[in-house]
């Protein structure tokens, strides 16, 4: 049984089509940091694969937009990765070099 204060997923359905998975877990620097490294081996091979019981892959063209950002409160601060592309028939498209 899964705490909800330390673990929790989402899938989300839109009206326009769009599905959302998300999830978030509380642990220390070094699991995360072997879950980034996961995630940047993914990118590098094109393929990411997210385990558990909603895991799911997600295919990576070879040319994106990533986002950084660093947000800080008086009581919370968050950073967040953020990789985007187009999708065409259900499959990534990279973005060109115009897009930079």
């Amino acid at each position: 049984m899964r705490n909800n204060k330390q673990e929790s997923e989402t899938e989300a359905k839109s009206a326009d089509d769009e599905t959302e998975r998300e999830g978030e877990k509380m642990m220390n620097r070094a699991d995360a940091a072997g879950v980034l490294r996961e995630v940047a081996d993914g990118v590098e091979n094109g393929r990411i694969d997210i385990e558990g019981d909603n895991g799911f892959t997600v295919a990576v063209p070879e040319r994106f937009e990533l986002e950084v950002e660093y947000e800080v409160t008086e009581d919370e601060a968050e950073f967040d990765v953020e990789l985007e592309w187009q999708m065409e028939g259900g499959e990534p498209v990279s973005v060109d070099e115009s897009h930079e």
